[in-house]
C-alpha cells in the first residue's frame, strides 16, 4: 500500500438519503479539483457548488465540494469532500469516475490510519475514533470523545515522561560517577517508581468498568419466592415480559431484557426466588439465580415487606453477596411492614415501594443510576476507560515496575535498574504508538469502517 495513493470512499451510509457524502484523500486533490470542477485553486474549507462533470463531460449531479489544504484536514493531507444529492446509482458513478482519474477506493480505517501516520493524532486518539463510532450508549460516546480529545494521551504522556526523566538520572550516575549525582538510599526513585504503578494500577481498574460498559451492566433481581421480583421486572420494562403468579417456583429459569437508563446500557434479570427446595426443577433455577449474584455487581434484592425477615434465603445467598452493591427493595410497602430492617446485611439503599406506587419504577431507577454514576464517573481518572490493548501493555509495564521497586529496595547496581526501566517504557511508549510497527497498526486499523 502507496500511503500517498489518493483514496476514496463513500462517508455516509450506502442507499437512499438527502445527502451522501464522498470523501478523497491525497495528492491528486487539486488536479480533480481543476478537472472536474473547473476550479484549479478552490479556497481552502469553503462550500462552493459546482456541476460533477465526469471523464466523458457528463453532469452526474449538482454537488457541494469543500477542499482542505494539506495538514488542515483530519488525514493531514489535500482532502475533497463532495455532498450529492443521496442515490446509491450517482454514488456509484461517482466512485467510478474517481478510479477512472486513477484514485482507489480506501482500506478499512486508512483514512484515520493516515491522520496517524502524519502526526494528525496518536495511537490512542485513532483507536477512539473506532470506538465513538462503535459505542452503544450515551456514556460509551462521551467517554470514546474524551479519549479522541487525548485525555488518555496525556495521562500515558505523564508516565512516559516521568520514566524517561527517572531512566535519564540512572545514565547520569552510571556515566558520570564523579559527579557524585548517585542517591545512596533511593529514596527519591523509589517513591517515583511507586507512584508511577499506583497511576497504572488506576488505568488498569478502568478496564473493568470499561468491560461492564461495553457488555452492559448486568443487574439481577433476586429474592425468595413469591415477594413480587417479576412484577417489579415488568415494572421496570413498563411492559408485562413475565408470568405473574401466587404460586412459589414459578419462575424456573430467568429472563433478560436491555436497556438504556440515564446513557447507561444495562441488562435487568427477573431470576428464580431462591429457598431450600428437594425439587430438581426449581433447584436449577435457584443455581441460575447464584450464578447471576455471582457474575453481577450491582443486585436488587427484593423482600416482601409485609412477611418476617428471610433468615434461610440470606443463609444461602451471604457469600455470594459480598462485595457487591445492593439495593434492597422492600415491595408491598402497602401492606403491614412486619419485615425488620436492624437484620439485614446492609442499612443502606433501602428503597420501600410497591408495585401499585406510580414512581415505582422511578425510584428503583434513581438508585441505579446513582450508583452507576459514582462508579464510572468519580473514578480515579474520571472519564478515561482503557481497552484491550492498553491494558495487556499497562500490565506488562506494572509487572517491571515491581521487578524495579525490588531492585530499589535491595540497592541493586544501577546497570540492572536501568536494564528494567528501558524494559518498563517499552510497553508504554507502544500505547502511544510506534509508526514503524506496520503488523500493530494492521491488526488495529482492520476492524475500522470503509470511510474512516
Amino acid at each position: 500500500m502507496q500511503e500517498r495513493d489518493t483514496i476514496i470512499s463513500l462517508a455516509t451510509v450506502a442507499g437512499e438519503s438527502a445527502i451522501g457524502v464522498i470523501r478523497i484523500s491525497g495528492d491528486k486533490c487539486l488536479e480533480l479539483s481543476n478537472e472536474i470542477f473547473n476550479t484549479p485553486c478552490p479556497t481552502p474549507r469553503k462550500s462552493i457548488l459546482k456541476n460533477y462533470k465526469s471523464l466523458d463531460n457528463k453532469i452526474l449531479d449538482h454537488v457541494l465540494f469543500v477542499y482542505f489544504e494539506d495538514g488542515k484536514s483530519f488525514t493531514g493531507e489535500q482532502t475533497i469532500e463532495i455532498s450529492f444529492h443521496g442515490n446509491t446509482i450517482i454514488a456509484n458513478q461517482i466512485l467510478d469516475d474517481l478510479i477512472k482519474r486513477n484514485c482507489r477506493l480506501a482500506e478499512p480505517g486508512e483514512y484515520t490510519r493516515r491522520a496517524y501516520l502524519n502526526g494528525k493524532i496518536d495511537l490512542t486518539q485513532a483507536e477512539s475514533v473506532a470506538e465513538v463510532i462503535s459505542a452503544t450508549s450515551e456514556v460509551e460516546v462521551d467517554i470514546a470523545n474524551q479519549q479522541l480529545k487525548g485525555r488518555l494521551s496525556d495521562v500515558i504522556l505523564k508516565l512516559q515522561t516521568t520514566l524517561i526523566n527517572l531512566q535519564a538520572n540512572f545514565e547520569a550516575i552510571i556515566d558520570f560517577p564523579e559527579d557524585h549525582l548517585e542517591d545512596p538510599d533511593l529514596t527519591n526513585s523509589l517513591n517515583t517508581i511507586l507512584q508511577i504503578k499506583s497511576s497504572i494500577e488506576d488505568l488498569i481498574e478502568t478496564f473493568r468498568l470499561r468491560s461492564y460498559l461495553s457488555n452492559g451492566i448486568k443487574i439481577p433481581l433476586i429474592g425468595p419466592p413469591n415477594v413480587g421480583k417479576s412484577s417489579i421486572f415488568n415494572k421496570l420494562l413498563r411492559e408485562d415480559r413475565t408470568i405473574v403468579s401466587a404460586q412459589p417456583g414459578t419462575t424456573r429459569d430467568y429472563i433478560s431484557k436491555e436497556l438504556i437508563t440515564s446513557g447507561y446500557k444495562i441488562e435487568l434479570f427477573d431470576s428464580a426466588g431462591i429457598r431450600r427446595t428437594d425439587n430438581e426443577l426449581e433447584l436449577d433455577g435457584i443455581q441460575n439465580s447464584i450464578k447471576l449474584i455471582d457474575d453481577s455487581t450491582i443486585i436488587l434484592l427484593v423482600l416482601d415487606s409485609s412477611l418476617p425477615y428471610p433468615a434461610d434465603f440470606f443463609t444461602l445467598i451471604k457469600n455470594s453477596i459480598q462485595g457487591k452493591h445492593i439495593i434492597i427493595i422492600e415491595n408491598k410497602s402497602d401492606l403491614e411492614r412486619k419485615i425488620k430492617k436492624v437484620d439485614y446485611p446492609i442499612h443502606n439503599n433501602i428503597l420501600k415501594t410497591s408495585v401499585f406506587e406510580k414512581n415505582c419504577a422511578n425510584k428503583i431507577f434513581n438508585e441505579i443510576n446513582n450508583f452507576l454514576e459514582t462508579r464510572f464517573t468519580n473514578n480515579p481518572l474520571g472519564n478515561i476507560l482503557i481497552n484491550k490493548r492498553h491494558y495487556l501493555l499497562l500490565k506488562e509495564t506494572h509487572s517491571h515496575l515491581c521487578l524495579l521497586e525490588n531492585l530499589v529496595k535491595d540497592n541493586i547496581h544501577e546497570e540492572f535498574i536501568l536494564q528494567e526501566l528501558k524494559l518498563s517504557l517499552t510497553p508504554i511508549n507502544e500505547i502511544i504508538g510506534s509508526k514503524d510497527n506496520e503488523d500493530m497498526l494492521d491488526k488495529i486499523f482492520k476492524n475500522f469502517c470503509i470511510g474512516k
